[in-house]
C-alpha cells in the first residue's frame, strides 16, 4: 500500500496531521475498500424528468421518495415516475425540505409554503405568503429552509422568516445573508460572508467572525462529536471546534479552491461529498484525501453541481446545472477502464508482485494493486511495452507472467513484454514439468522449454491441430483441452515422448451431453467440465463423463456452464447461461456449508464465449466485461436501510378523464388517507394501478408481483411491470395488493388498497326491495287471479269432461263400427280368396271330368272298332276304372269343404232344410249356387246335358218350386247364416 503524495505542507502542524492520517490509513481502508474504478451512475436528463433545467435542492420523505427544487417547481421521483408540481406563482423553486412528518416545505421567488397530501393521496401546495406580515410579502428567492426546535426557518437574501405552524416572525438584516444551517452547535446564519450569527433567546446574535472566510458557506458536515466542517464556495473547508473556526487543511486545497465547492453533504462517518461548480463530484475521507473524483468523463451529465444530497441508502444525488445524477457510491461493483475512453473489451487479468495486469482487445496494461488510488493522478494504468494488440490470456507459470497474444507468445517482465515465440495466435499456457510448458495456439499445441531461466520455443506437438484456447492441468498431471465445437482432448505428456504425447479425444459417445459447448476448469486441483447440461467429472475407471451432482444441485443441472473459478478461500465463482454467481463456502469446525449468491447486476455484461473471472483474493474479484473490467468488493454494498419500500404512484379509473383515485403521496393507514374501502359506481369498474419501489441503488433488479383478493387466490409471477390494469370487474369487495423485491434479495412490505364496486342500479338493495314488493304484489294478484281462474276452469272442466265422455262413447261406437266394418272387409277378402280357390278347384274338376269323359268316349270307340276280345276286355277294364265312384266322392268331399267355407255352410243348411234331397241334388245345388251353366255342370256330374236338365227338373219338384220359378235364382236367393 502506498501513501499519499502530498502537494504541499504549509506548516509543521499540517505535516504531523498528514503523517497521522497516513499511518491510520490501513485501519480506515478496511471499511472503505479499494477505490479503483467508477461506481454506477444513473443519469436523469431534462427529457426524462420533463421539467426545468436546473435543480437547486433535494430532500427525501419517509417513504424514500425524492423531491427536487427545480426551475419549474417541485419534482418528485419514486424510483419509476417523475412528476412536476409548480408553486402558486409558478416561479423557480430554490429550496425544499421535509419536516419528517407529512409536509414538504418549498421556497421560491417571492413565494413560500408547503406540499402535503390530501385524502386521495394527491400532492397539493399551500402558500403561506398570506400569513406573512403585510410589509414583508415582497421578497426575493428563498435559498434555505431549515428546522429547529419545532419551527421552520426560511432564508432570503435580506430576511429570515420563522414559522411556528400558525404565525410568522420576520428577522430583517442590512447585510447580505449567505447561508442558514441547523448544526449541532445550533442554528447558524452567515451574514456578509465573514460573520456567523447564532440563534439564541428568540433572535440571531453575533457569534463568530472568520477573517479568512470571504465566501458563502455551502454546506455543514457533522464530523466528530465536537467538530463541524464548513465547506465554502471559494476558500475550501473550515472546521468549527469550541467556538473557534479555522481552515481544515488538505493536500488538495488548491483543487478545492479552484473547482469551487458549491454544495456538500455527509455520506458516512468516514466520507463526505463535495459538489463543485467546475469539475463534478469529489468524495473525501477521514484522511483528508480525495477518495473519488467523478466528472463528465466518468459518466456525469455535466460538471456543474448545484446541490449534493445523500439518501438513506448512501447514494449521492447531484442536482446539476442541467439534469440530475445519482451516484451509487455503496455499490459492490465498480468499472475499470485501463485504456480510459477507449473502453475496450476485457479478456485477461492477473496480479503478480502487487501489480495488476489487465489484457484487453487493444493491448496489455499495468497498474499497482494497492488499497488507495489518488484520483488526482492522471492515470494509474500504463500500457505494457510491446503489448499492443489483442490480448487473449495471462497465465502465471513458475512465478512468471505469460501473455497469450494474437501475434504470439510473450513473457511480461515489469512494464514490458518479451516475445518467446513467433507462432501466430497464442491462447494460454500450462506447465507440465519443471522446465517445460505447453502453449495453446490457434492451430494446436506447442512446447516451450526453460533454458538458463529463460522460456524459449521448442517445437510443435504432434497429434492435435485444433485451436487450444482453454487448457487446465488435472491432478494426475495430464492436460485437458476443451474445444467448444469439437469436444475434449486429454494430453498425457512425458519427457520421453515430449513431441508425441498420448492424446485421447472424447465427445458425446463418452458421456458428454453434447459435442458442443464443453469447457474445462480447475477446481481444487482437479479438472471439472462445464457442459450444456451442468457440471460433469471424468470417471477414469470407466473412461466416461458423469454428472457432478453436488455442483448441479447448487448451480442447476439444466444450465449451460460457461466458466468456473475458485478463489483463495475455496469459494466457487461461476457463469451459466442464466446467471453469474458464487458458491460461498463457510467452515464451521469440521463441517462446511455452501450457500449460493447470485449477482444479477452482471447479467448480459460479460463477454459471451470468453467469460473471465479472476479472483484477486477472497475480497476482490475481477470480471471481464464488454466494456472494461468490473471489480467486485465483497465487503461493501451494505445499505444503511435494509428495508425495501413500495409505494403506489397512482390509482386511476380508466373510463373517465378526471380519473385519479389516489395520487401516491400517502400510504393506506396514514392519517391523510381514508382507511375505509373506496366505493365506486358499477360503471367505474376498469382500474389502473401504478406502483414503484423507492430503490435507487439497483433499480434494474427490482421485481414486482400483485394479487387482487376477491378475484385471485395466488400472487402473480415476479416481473418488472410497474402497472396493472383491471378491467370489467364485477360488483363486490376487492383488495389489490402489490409487493416488490430486489431480485434474489430483500422483499418489501405488502402494499394494499381496498375498494368496493357497487352493483348497478337494477341490482342495488333498493331495487331488490322494489323488486320484492312488486313480486309480492304480482304474486298476490296472481293467486287471486288463479283462484278465479280455477273456479272458471273447474266449471269448464266439468262441462268439458261430460262432453269428452260423450265424445268418448261416440268414438267407442265409431270404433266398434269401424272394427265391424274392418272385420266385414276382412271377411269379404277371405270370401273372395275362397271363391278364387273354389273357382280354381271347380275349374280343375270340370277339366278333369271333361278329360275323363273324352278318354271314356275314345276308349268306347276303340272297343267298338277292335275285334280282339282280349283287348276289348282290357279296354272295358279301363272304362270300369273311369266310372269308379269312390275317387269322385273324394273329390266331391274336398269340393264341399271349400264350398261351405265360402258360402257359410250352405250345403249343411240346405241339408237341414231339405233333407229329402239326394247327394246328386246337393251337388247340383252347389253348382247352381256357383252360377254354373248346364253345359259346365254336365261333366262335373258325369252325365250328359240332357241328364242335367232332367236332374234340374227333379230338383224343382223336390223343392216344390212353381213352374214359372227360376231354379238358379231360387238357389242363389237362399239365405245363409253369418258367422
Amino acid at each position: 500500500m502506498t501513501t499519499v503524495n502530498f502537494i504541499f505542507l504549509s506548516s509543521i502542524r499540517l505535516r504531523g496531521l498528514m503523517i497521522l492520517a497516513t499511518c491510520m490509513a490501513p485501519f480506515f481502508m478496511v471499511g472503505q475498500g479499494v477505490n479503483i474504478g467508477t461506481p454506477p451512475i444513473w443519469n436523469f436528463s431534462r427529457k426524462v424528468y420533463a421539467a426545468g433545467t436546473q435543480n437547486w435542492d433535494a430532500t427525501q420523505d419517509n417513504n424514500n421518495l425524492m423531491y427536487w427544487a427545480n426551475n419549474d417547481g417541485v419534482l418528485s421521483f419514486d424510483g419509476t415516475t417523475w412528476t412536476s408540481y409548480p408553486v402558486s406563482n409558478h416561479t423557480i423553486v430554490r429550496s425544499i425540505a421535509f419536516d419528517g412528518k407529512d409536509r414538504i416545505y418549498a421556497g421560491a421567488q417571492n413565494e413560500l409554503g408547503y406540499f402535503d397530501s390530501n385524502t386521495s393521496g394527491q400532492l397539493t401546495y399551500t402558500s403561506l405568503v398570506n400569513l406573512l406580515p403585510s410589509g414583508n410579502r415582497n421578497f426575493e428567492d428563498v435559498w434555505d429552509i431549515v428546522f429547529n426546535d419545532g419551527k421552520v426557518y426560511f432564508r432570503t437574501n435580506k430576511m429570515v422568516f420563522e414559522f411556528d405552524g400558525t404565525t410568522f416572525r420576520t428577522f430583517n438584516f442590512y447585510g447580505q445573508l449567505d447561508a442558514l444551517y441547523n448544526t449541532p452547535a445550533g442554528l447558524i446564519l452567515q451574514e456578509e460572508s465573514t460573520g456567523l450569527l447564532k440563534y439564541a433567546n428568540g433572535s440571531f446574535e453575533p457569534w463568530l467572525s472568520i477573517g479568512n472566510l470571504q465566501s458563502a458557506i455551502t454546506g455543514v458536515i457533522p464530523w466528530t462529536s465536537d467538530t463541524i466542517l464548513l465547506t465554502s464556495l471559494k476558500h475550501g473547508i473550515f472546521y468549527l471546534l469550541n467556538n473557534e473556526c479555522e481552515r481544515w487543511l488538505t493536500p488538495y486545497d488548491p483543487i478545492l479552491i479552484e473547482k469551487r465547492i458549491y454544495s456538500s453533504a455527509p455520506i458516512s462517518k468516514n466520507q463526505f461529498a463535495l459538489g463543485t461548480s467546475l469539475d463534478g463530484l469529489i468524495v473525501m475521507d477521514h484522511h483528508r484525501r480525495i477518495y473519488r473524483h467523478l466528472n463528465k468523463q466518468d459518466g456525469l451529465q455535466n460538471n456543474n453541481i448545484l446541490h449534493t444530497f445523500c439518501d438513506r441508502d448512501g447514494n449521492v444525488w447531484l442536482g446539476l446545472d442541467n439534469g440530475i445524477d445519482c451516484v451509487v457510491l455503496g455499490s459492490r461493483f465498480t468499472t475499470i477502464y485501463p485504456d480510459k475512453d477507449l473502453q475496450a473489451t476485457a479478456y485477461a487479468a492477473a496480479v503478480l508482485d502487487n501489480q495488476l495486469y489487465l489484457g484487453v482487445s487493444n493491448g496489455a496494461y499495468i497498474a499497482p494493486w494497492q488499497d488507495y488510488y489518488d484520483p488526482e493522478v492522471n492515470s494509474y494504468f500504463k500500457r505494457i511495452e510491446n503489448g499492443e494488440g489483442q490480448v487473449w490470456g495471462l497465465s502465471m507459470i513458475d512465478h512468471s507472467l505469460m501473455m497469450g497474444h494474437h501475434e504470439g507468445a510473450f513473457k511480461i517482465d515489469g512494464g514490458a513484454a518479451q516475445r518467446i515465440s513467433n507462432e501466430q495466435g497464442s491462447w494460454a499456457y500450462v506447465q507440465v514439468a519443471d522446465n517445460y510448458m505447453l502453449g495453446g495456439t490457434y492451430t494446436g499445441l506447442v512446447l516451450y522449454q526453460k533454458k538458463n531461466g529463460v522460456w524459449i520455443f521448442d517445437a510443435r506437438i504432434n497429434g492435435i491441430q485444433e485451436s487450444c484456447r482453454i487448457m487446465v492441468r488435472d491432478a494426475d498431471g495430464s492436460v485437458w483441452i476443451s474445444h467448444p465445437y469439437r469436444g475434449l482432448y486429454n494430453v498425457k505428456w512425458s519427457v520421453d515422448k515430449k513431441y508425441d504425447p498420448q492424446i485421447n479425444f472424447y465427445d458425446q459417445d463418452a458421456g458428454l451431453p453434447s459435442n458442443l459447448n464443453n469447457y474445462v476448469f480447475q477446481i481444487s486441483g482437479k479438472a471439472v467440465f462445464g457442459t450444456e447440461k451442468g457440471v460433469y467429472y471424468f470417471d477414469k475407471d470407466h473412461g466416461r463423463f458423469l454428472p457432478d451432482d453436488p455442483f448441479n444441485t447448487l448451480i442447476g443441472e439444466n444450465h449451460r456452464v460457461k466458466c468456473m473459478k475458485e478463489d483463495p478461500s475455496g469459494n466457487i465463482w461461476y457463469v451459466t447461461d442464466q446467471e453469474v454467481g458464487c458458491l460461498m463456502v463457510d467452515e464451521f469446525g469440521l463441517k462446511k456449508e455452501v450457500s449460493k449468491i447470485v449477482f444479477p447486476e452482471l447479467n448480459d455484461k460479460l463477454v459471451g464465449g470468453f467469460e473471465l473471472i479472476y479472483p484477486i483474493d477472497s475480497e476482490y474479484v475481477l470480471f471481464g466485461a464488454e466494456e472494461g473490467f468490473i471489480l467486485y468488493n465483497h465487503h461493501t454494498g451494505q445499505s444503511k436501510d435494509t428495508t425495501l419500500k413500495l409505494v403506489f404512484n397512482g390509482i386511476r379509473i380508466m373510463q373517465t378523464p378526471d380519473s385519479l383515485l389516489y395520487g401516491g403521496y400517502a400510504t393506506p393507514g396514514n392519517q391523510n388517507m381514508s382507511i375505509e374501502p373506496q366505493t365506486l359506481e358499477a360503471n367505474l369498474n376498469n382500474l389502473s394501478f401504478s406502483f414503484s419501489a423507492t430503490e435507487y441503488k439497483t433499480p434494474a433488479l427490482v421485481q414486482y408481483r400483485t394479487r387482487l383478493e376477491g378475484l385471485e387466490d395466488e400472487w402473480s409471477q415476479w416481473g418488472s411491470e410497474t402497472r396493472r390494469d383491471l378491467t370489467n370487474l364485477s360488483p363486490g369487495h376487492y383488495v389489490f395488493s402489490a409487493q416488490a423485491r430486489i431480485r434474489d434479495g430483500i422483499v418489501s412490505n405488502i402494499l394494499s388498497y381496498s375498494f368496493y364496486i357497487r352493483p348497478p342500479w337494477y341490482k342495488s338493495k333498493t331495487a331488490m326491495v322494489v323488486y320484492g314488493m312488486g313480486f309480492l304484489s304480482v304474486f298476490a294478484g296472481f293467486i287471486l287471479r288463479q283462484r278465479k281462474k280455477f273456479e272458471t276452469e273447474k266449471t269448464q272442466l266439468t262441462q268439458s269432461h261430460l262432453e269428452k265422455e260423450a265424445q268418448h262413447i261416440r268414438e267407442v261406437e265409431q270404433s266398434k263400427a269401424a272394427l265391424s266394418e274392418i272385420k266385414h272387409e276382412k271377411l269379404e277378402v277371405e270370401i273372395k280368396y275362397k271363391n278364387q280357390e273354389l273357382a280354381t278347384t271347380t275349374l280343375h274338376l270340370v277339366q278333369k271330368a271333361e278329360i275323363l269323359l273324352t278318354v271314356q268316349e275314345a276308349l268306347g270307340q276303340i272297343r267298338q272298332k277292335n275285334t280282339d276280345a282280349a283287348v276289348n276286355k282290357e279296354i272295358q277294364h279301363l272304362l270300369n276304372l273311369l266310372n269308379f265312384d269312390v275317387k269322385l266322392d273324394e273329390d266331391w268331399e274336398h269340393f264341399a269343404h271349400h264350398f261351405d267355407q265360402v258360402h257359410v255352410d250352405f250345403l249343411k243348411q240346405l241339408r237341414d232344410h231339405f233333407p229329402q234331397l239326394s247327394a246328386s241334388d246337393f251337388k247340383l245345388c252347389a253348382y247352381l249356387r256357383m252360377n254354373l251353366s248346364t253345359k259346365e255342370i254336365a261333366p262335373l256330374l258325369n252325365i250328359s246335358v240332357r241328364g242335367v236338365e232332367g236332374s234340374r227338373y227333379r230338383l224343382r219338384k223336390k223343392l216344390n218350386l212353381p213352374n214359372d220359378a227360376n231354379l238358379t235364382e231360387f238357389i242363389l236367393s237362399l239365405p245363409v247364416s253369418k258367422k
